[in-house]
């Protein structure tokens, strides 16, 4: 009984992490990430606008979105528009 509740509390865990990887995966979009395992939105190179200076910016619209990352380029944009006020 002991080792299934440990089992239980270690699985709790490893969701817990894995869903607070994907919601910062979505409002974090980068265009280099460190592993390809992202359910959600991988971000590819394709995703992005690149500039001579290094920097880089989301694309407004993609045709290959899906709804979720449709909804998070969404939001992204509003956030960057915020900010520049």
């Amino acid at each position: 009984m002991i080792l299934f509740g440990m089992v239980i509390k270690c699985y709790t865990i490893l969701t817990f992490a894995t869903i607070t990887d994907e919601i910062w995966n979505l409002k974090n979009p980068r265009p280099y990430p460190q592993d390809k395992y992202y359910q959600l939105a991988n971000w590819e190179e394709k995703d992005f606008i690149f500039y001579t200076n290094g920097t880089y910016v989301l694309r407004e619209k993609r045709k290959a979105d899906n709804t979720t990352k449709a909804e998070a380029r969404r939001q992204w944009h509003e956030r960057k528009a915020k900010q520049a006020k």
